[in-house]
Protein backbone atom coordinates (compact mmCIF):
# COMPACT_ATOMS: atom_id res chain seq x y z
CA UNK A 1 0.00 0.00 0.00
CA UNK A 2 1.34 3.42 -0.96
CA UNK A 3 1.88 5.98 1.75
CA UNK A 4 -0.92 8.56 1.62
CA UNK A 5 -0.24 12.04 0.30
CA UNK A 6 -0.76 14.66 3.02
CA UNK A 7 -2.27 18.13 3.05
CA UNK A 8 -0.73 21.25 4.57
CA UNK A 9 -3.26 21.00 7.42
CA UNK A 10 -2.15 17.44 8.18
CA UNK A 11 1.50 18.49 8.20
CA UNK A 12 0.61 21.35 10.54
CA UNK A 13 -1.04 18.82 12.87
CA UNK A 14 2.13 16.68 12.73
CA UNK A 15 4.41 19.62 13.54
CA UNK A 16 2.10 20.65 16.39
CA UNK A 17 2.21 17.12 17.80
CA UNK A 18 6.00 16.96 17.35
CA UNK A 19 6.26 20.07 19.53
CA UNK A 20 4.44 18.17 22.32
CA UNK A 21 6.59 15.03 22.09
CA UNK A 22 9.21 14.18 24.68
CA UNK A 23 12.01 15.00 22.22
CA UNK A 24 10.44 17.71 20.03
CA UNK A 25 13.64 18.76 18.23
CA UNK A 26 14.22 15.21 16.99
CA UNK A 27 10.67 14.79 15.72
CA UNK A 28 10.61 18.22 14.08
CA UNK A 29 13.83 17.50 12.20
CA UNK A 30 12.56 14.06 11.11
CA UNK A 31 9.49 15.74 9.64
CA UNK A 32 11.49 18.46 7.90
CA UNK A 33 13.85 15.93 6.33
CA UNK A 34 10.94 13.79 5.15
CA UNK A 35 8.68 16.58 3.91
CA UNK A 36 11.15 19.10 2.49
CA UNK A 37 13.92 16.80 1.21
CA UNK A 38 12.07 13.52 0.71
CA UNK A 39 14.69 11.53 2.59
CA UNK A 40 14.19 7.82 3.17
CA UNK A 41 14.27 6.44 6.75
CA UNK A 42 17.70 4.91 6.09
CA UNK A 43 19.02 8.29 4.94
CA UNK A 44 17.59 10.09 7.98
CA UNK A 45 19.02 7.42 10.30
CA UNK A 46 22.49 7.57 8.76
CA UNK A 47 22.66 11.34 8.47
CA UNK A 48 25.96 12.86 9.60
CA UNK A 49 26.48 16.52 10.40
CA UNK A 50 29.49 16.62 8.07
CA UNK A 51 27.16 15.90 5.13
CA UNK A 52 25.83 19.46 5.43
CA UNK A 53 28.10 21.82 3.53
CA UNK A 54 26.89 25.40 3.40
CA UNK A 55 23.34 25.15 2.04
CA UNK A 56 23.73 21.67 0.52
CA UNK A 57 23.22 18.18 1.89
CA UNK A 58 25.66 15.78 0.26
CA UNK A 59 24.64 12.19 0.85
CA UNK A 60 27.80 10.15 0.18
CA UNK A 61 28.03 7.05 -1.97
CA UNK A 62 26.85 3.98 -0.09
CA UNK A 63 24.43 5.81 2.22
CA UNK A 64 21.32 5.64 0.09
CA UNK A 65 19.12 2.83 -1.17
CA UNK A 66 20.77 2.63 -4.56
CA UNK A 67 24.19 2.96 -2.92
CA UNK A 68 25.00 6.11 -4.86
CA UNK A 69 25.24 9.62 -3.52
CA UNK A 70 23.28 12.77 -4.25
CA UNK A 71 23.27 16.43 -3.35
CA UNK A 72 20.21 18.40 -2.32
CA UNK A 73 19.80 22.11 -1.61
CA UNK A 74 18.86 22.69 2.02
CA UNK A 75 16.67 25.49 3.36
CA UNK A 76 17.69 27.62 6.31
CA UNK A 77 14.98 26.13 8.54
CA UNK A 78 16.55 22.66 8.14
CA UNK A 79 20.03 24.01 8.86
CA UNK A 80 18.66 25.79 11.93
CA UNK A 81 16.89 22.62 13.11
CA UNK A 82 20.12 20.61 12.78
CA UNK A 83 22.07 23.25 14.72
CA UNK A 84 19.33 23.47 17.36
CA UNK A 85 19.30 19.69 17.84
CA UNK A 86 23.05 19.12 17.80
CA UNK A 87 24.60 22.25 19.31
CA UNK A 88 28.37 21.74 18.97
CA UNK A 89 28.10 17.97 18.65
CA UNK A 90 29.45 16.30 15.51
CA UNK A 91 28.72 12.86 14.04
CA UNK A 92 25.31 11.27 13.65
CA UNK A 93 22.46 13.74 13.64
CA UNK A 94 19.64 11.47 14.77
CA UNK A 95 20.17 9.78 18.14
CA UNK A 96 17.51 7.82 20.00
CA UNK A 97 16.53 8.40 23.64
CA UNK A 98 19.46 6.23 24.78
CA UNK A 99 21.92 8.39 22.85
CA UNK A 100 22.53 5.70 20.23
CA UNK A 101 22.20 6.29 16.49
CA UNK A 102 18.72 5.56 15.15
CA UNK A 103 18.27 2.65 12.80
CA UNK A 104 16.10 3.00 9.70
CA UNK A 105 13.46 0.92 11.47
CA UNK A 106 13.73 3.18 14.51
CA UNK A 107 13.05 6.22 12.32
CA UNK A 108 10.05 4.46 10.74
CA UNK A 109 8.65 3.53 14.15
CA UNK A 110 9.17 7.05 15.53
CA UNK A 111 7.38 8.55 12.54
CA UNK A 112 4.56 6.01 12.85
CA UNK A 113 4.15 6.99 16.52
CA UNK A 114 4.06 10.68 15.62
CA UNK A 115 1.44 10.19 12.90
CA UNK A 116 -0.71 8.11 15.23
CA UNK A 117 -0.49 10.63 18.09
CA UNK A 118 -1.38 13.45 15.69
CA UNK A 119 -4.39 11.49 14.41
CA UNK A 120 -3.03 11.58 10.86
CA UNK A 121 -2.98 8.52 8.63
CA UNK A 122 0.46 8.12 7.12
CA UNK A 123 3.98 6.81 7.42
CA UNK A 124 7.58 7.88 7.05
CA UNK A 125 7.07 7.76 3.27
CA UNK A 126 4.10 10.15 3.25
CA UNK A 127 6.40 13.18 3.27
CA UNK A 128 8.40 11.73 0.38
CA UNK A 129 5.29 11.02 -1.72
CA UNK A 130 3.78 14.39 -0.92
CA UNK A 131 6.99 16.17 -1.90
CA UNK A 132 7.10 14.32 -5.24
CA UNK A 133 3.44 15.08 -5.96
CA UNK A 134 3.73 18.74 -4.99
CA UNK A 135 6.82 19.25 -7.14
CA UNK A 136 5.06 17.80 -10.18
CA UNK A 137 1.97 19.86 -9.35
CA UNK A 138 4.19 23.00 -9.44
CA UNK A 139 5.40 22.07 -12.92
CA UNK A 140 8.81 20.70 -11.93
CA UNK A 141 10.16 18.18 -14.43
CA UNK A 142 9.81 14.55 -13.36
CA UNK A 143 13.51 14.13 -14.19
CA UNK A 144 14.33 16.65 -11.44
CA UNK A 145 11.96 14.91 -9.02
CA UNK A 146 13.76 11.65 -9.86
CA UNK A 147 17.06 13.28 -8.86
CA UNK A 148 15.60 14.72 -5.65
CA UNK A 149 14.25 11.33 -4.58
CA UNK A 150 17.41 9.50 -5.66
CA UNK A 151 15.70 7.05 -7.99
CA UNK A 152 17.59 5.18 -10.68
CA UNK A 153 14.50 4.58 -12.79
CA UNK A 154 11.92 7.17 -13.82
CA UNK A 155 9.20 4.53 -13.42
CA UNK A 156 9.94 4.38 -9.69
CA UNK A 157 9.48 8.14 -9.41
CA UNK A 158 6.18 7.89 -11.29
CA UNK A 159 4.95 5.46 -8.61
CA UNK A 160 5.48 8.15 -5.96
CA UNK A 161 3.47 10.83 -7.72
CA UNK A 162 -0.22 11.12 -6.94
CA UNK A 163 -2.84 13.15 -8.76
CA UNK A 164 -4.01 16.43 -7.26
CA UNK A 165 -7.23 18.30 -7.95
CA UNK A 166 -5.21 21.00 -9.71
CA UNK A 167 -3.63 18.42 -12.03
CA UNK A 168 -7.07 17.08 -12.91
CA UNK A 169 -8.46 20.56 -13.61
CA UNK A 170 -5.52 21.49 -15.81
CA UNK A 171 -5.82 18.22 -17.72
CA UNK A 172 -9.55 18.61 -18.23
CA UNK A 173 -9.93 22.32 -18.99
Amino acid sequence: MKAPIKTDAEFTALFNEAARMERPKVYRLMLLLSIRLGLRPMEIAGLERSWFRDDTLRIPFGHSKRKSGRSLPVSQDILDAVADLMGNRQGRVMLNAQGEPFTANGISEAMRRLYKRAGVTGSCYSGRRTLATNLIDKGVSIAIVQQVLGHTHLSTTQEYVGVTERMMREAMF
